[in-house]
């Protein structure tokens, strides 16, 4: 009979485990314990089993317990490699195929010693988790070079134990010990000498790849906050920007020589700050939550009413009629974030504002209540030039050029999807060129009360001539104090647009310059609530009560 030099191979490999050894303890803590720990412990397990395969301790008596500690450590490999492709760890099926393992090997050993029956035991298991493992690197590995190379060995070394373990069934190819000469026996050992530390490799490389893509999406993410939160902070100081500039440019139609040069000078000035507004978009330091909601009881009706003073507004700059179309039965309180539904919709209702001419923008508002909740179903319509859907624009995206005439960002639309999706909704939009557009959306959100709400008729007649229409919308109770004696019809005029545009900068300098005309008043009091709360349509609609109440 021919002896192989098994210790030769084995000693070979258990020395190149060892190098491999090192650095994957070294990896363990950046990896992460839960994604390689489990394997690393079974790879050290192994590890020692070749230790005693090589017979490193001379004494033949330990050399039998390689198949013990051989077998441990690839069931735990098993359950580390699950782990490595966040999947079950299969312990119903793995721990009773580890304790059948151990407690027939212990008998073919002591009590009934044959080897081929101990052999014939301990490939089927190995072949058992080997299985395992490579199907779950084919499963649910990526399709990279090194998730292939993990795999082509493990496949290799399943069908080798596969043959093993076949061959033990021929009587002549059943080696006698563990020296005897057999081709099965020679490619096992050098298959299994080469995969053990191969594995490891790989392992080690996929963990290092996943954790730098992990590094790169959490990079990726900050920085698509960051240019979230710049779009947030450039569209809403593009507002008064944008309203300073249209001012400039009616005073100088009928601007003298010497006041067309003060007003070229600011038209420069604004034109410079628009500049560094488009620059904060692409450069930003600044890392911060975009988007927070924040729910609370809100006036569902007043809300309503209060956004469709701002769109009266909007409209009446493009000479369009607003139509309020409102549902009869609306809930009066719902829990929600008001501020987010009015950025919203006025996003919308600017949007159809601006893109339509001489035309007409409705809001139309319906829902439907059950069980304490409510679906509201919001529709801003409008009957300007529409888009043409089929060319595959992507509106909703941030910075779209929707139509290259406007100078228009598209920044207001990626907004409005964003809190839409935020609130559990999604915006949609129907459109054709020539028809108009129609964006909507719905919100289940919890009802506080109902009623039956209707809004003043006035909602929906637009005075285009006037930039701050008098609308019938609800008051509230001021003191009898009259405010315009002390601070001025044009002061008011004043705050009313200051809120109309969100200048929160601008409207606390008229708190101040007019803090002795208005000290002591409700209409103080009120307006620091509102402040408070940021409730700009709030604002608005009270300056526009008092100068109504003062002039009467």
């Amino acid at each position: 009979m021919i002896v192989i030099n098994h210790k030769l191979f084995f000693a070979v490999s258990a020395f190149v485990s060892s190098l491999v050894l090192v650095p994957l303890l070294f990896s363990v803590r950046p990896i992460g314990i839960k994604k390689i720990g489990i394997y690393a412990l079974g790879f050290f397990i192994v590890t020692f089993a070749l230790f005693l395969y090589a017979n490193f301790f001379n004494d033949h008596s330990v050399f039998s317990l390689g198949n013990y500690f051989l077998t441990l450590g690839v069931a735990i490999q098993t359950i580390g490699i699950r782990k490595f492709y966040n999947q079950s760890s299969l312990w119903l099926l793995i721990v009773p195929c580890t304790l059948a393992s151990e407690v027939l090997g212990f008998y073919f050993f002591r009590i009934d010693p044959h080897y081929p029956s101990r052999l014939k035991c301990f490939t089927f298991f190995l072949a058992i988790f080997v299985f395992i493992q490579f199907y779950t690197v084919i499963r649910y590995g990526s399709k990279s070079f090194t998730n292939r190379l993990l795999s082509a060995s493990l496949g290799i070394e399943f069908l080798v134990y596969l043959i093993r373990f076949s061959t033990l069934f021929i009587a002549h190819l059943v080696p006698s010990s563990p020296v005897a000469f057999s081709i099965i026996q020679i490619s096992y050992i050098f298959v299994f000498s080469a995969v053990v530390p191969l594995t490891a490799i790989c392992l080690m490389i996929n963990g290092a790849h996943l954790l730098q893509e992990k590094y790169i999406s959490e990079e990726k993410k900050k920085s698509q906050q960051k240019t979230e939160t710049i779009g947030f902070i450039s569209h809403d100081l593009r507002a008064p920007l944008a309203t300073i500039s249209g001012y400039t440019a009616m005073l100088l139609k009928d601007a003298n020589d010497e006041q067309r040069k003060s007003l070229l000078s600011i038209q420069r000035s604004i034109d410079y700050q628009l500049g560094l507004v488009d620059e904060l978009q692409v450069f930003s330091k600044v890392e911060l939550q975009p988007l927070h909601l924040k729910p609370i009881p809100t006036d569902l009706p007043r809300l309503l009413n209060e956004i469709s003073e701002y769109a009266l507004a909007l409209c009446s700059q493009q000479r369009n009629s607003y139509h309020y179309e409102p549902f009869p039965g609306l809930p009066v309180a719902v829990q929600m974030d008001g501020n987010r539904l009015q950025q919203v919709l006025l996003n919308l209702l600017s949007n159809a504002a601006k893109f339509t001419h001489d035309g007409a923008v409705t809001l139309s508002v319906t829902s439907e209540t059950t069980s304490g909740y409510c679906r509201l179903y919001f529709a801003v319509s409008d009957t300007g030039p529409g888009i043409d859907l089929t060319q595959g624009v992507d509106i909703f995206g941030a910075f779209q050029q929707i139509q290259a005439t406007s100078n228009s960002t598209g920044l207001g639309l990626f907004i409005a999807q964003r809190i839409v999706s935020e609130m559990g909704g999604t915006l949609s939009v129907e459109s054709s060129p020539g028809h108009g557009c129609r964006f909507s959306f719905d919100l289940r959100v919890p009802v506080s009360s109902t009623g039956s709400y209707r809004p003043d008729a006035s909602l929906s007649t637009p005075q285009p001539t006037d930039p701050f229409p008098a609308h019938a919308v609800e008051t509230r109770s001021l003191s009898p104090t009259d405010i315009k004696d002390h601070v001025g019809n044009e002061s008011l005029e004043e705050l009313a647009s200051y809120a109309l545009h969100g200048r929160l900068t601008d409207i606390e300098n008229w708190m101040e310059r007019h803090a002795k005309e208005i000290a002591a008043s409700q209409f103080a009091t009120l307006l620091h609530e509102l402040l408070d709360q940021f409730d700009f349509a709030g604002i608005h609609t009270l300056a526009l009560v008092e100068q109504r109440r003062s002039g009467t």
